[in-house]
């Protein structure tokens, strides 16, 4: 069994490789308290991949890695390993916004829970089968540095949860794309993304796309790779122009941009 990086650290997503005597009849596992989905390699079904994620809030340290396997033959195989997970080093913003900015009358708190639920809603009924192959590729024709995962927010003297995404400030009306293939389950207009673009990619891995100018998809929409799915604007609560870009793997908000690297060798 190996893993990369080897010392994945908070918000990291890296990919597990296990390698089988013979193919197995079924491999599962969990990596902390999310369940772990693996998919053989296309020739010889011997070897065996998975994404893991940890949250950007999970603690650092030794986090357990367990694996259950069926032979062909019917035994059973068990296996577990602790994995360190290290810190990360994530910015503090301090920001001063108006009031109407940072409080919600009742009617937009109501709102904001029912989009809430809406996208926990989708995130939480994940397509079983695998729908990308091949690398992740960053969602712009060209994209500047990303900015802003993780970061702790602190409005007005009052902390706010982290950024659980990666910005890119471009200007409005740049295409946005997808970041690989699988199937559009969210598209439409919340009151805090804007409109908001959710493909799920299968095997518990979502990518988000928010605050949108336009949207060029559909819910329910199989997309390819690379498709334009929207462009890139400054709908919903957003100082200017730019994409937001998050990621969700087994429900750890991970940081989309190590898809790119960390996708890039499997098949």
């Amino acid at each position: 069994m190996a893993w990369a990086p080897r010392q994945p650290r908070q918000g990291d997503v890296f990919l597990l490789r296990v390698r089988a005597g013979e193919p197995l009849a079924s491999l599962a596992g969990r990596f902390g308290r999310r369940a772990l989905a693996f998919w053989p390699d296309a020739e010889g079904r011997t070897t065996y991949r998975a994404l893991a994620g940890v949250d950007l809030e999970d603690p650092a340290g030794a986090t357990e890695l367990l694996l259950e396997a069926r032979t062909g033959a019917g035994d059973s195989l068990r296996a577990g390993l602790g994995i360190a997970v290290g810190p990360a080093s994530f910015p503090v913003q301090h920001l001063t916004l108006p009031r109407p900015f940072t409080e919600l009358d009742p009617p937009t708190l109501a709102r904001v829970q029912r989009e809430r639920d809406r996208m926990n809603g989708v995130l939480g009924e994940p397509s079983p089968q695998r729908l990308w192959a091949g690398p992740f590729r960053v969602p712009l024709p060209e994209a500047p540095p990303p900015r802003g995962f993780g970061a702790r927010r602190v409005i007005n003297g009052e902390g706010r949860a982290p950024h659980n995404g990666a910005d890119y400030a471009v200007p409005a009306g740049t295409p946005v794309l997808a970041a690989q293939a699988g199937r559009v389950v969210l598209a439409e207009e919340h009151f805090f993304p804007g409109k908001a673009v959710v493909i799920d990619h299968g095997l518990g891995l979502f990518t988000m796309y928010f605050h949108l100018q336009d949207l060029r998809v559909g819910e329910g929409e199989a997309v390819r790779a690379g498709q334009a799915i929207g462009t890139a604007g400054a709908s919903g609560r957003a100082t200017g122009p730019h994409l937001h870009w998050g990621a969700r793997l087994g429900g750890a908000r991970i940081d989309p941009t190590g898809l790119v690297g960390t996708t890039s060798n499997e098949q």
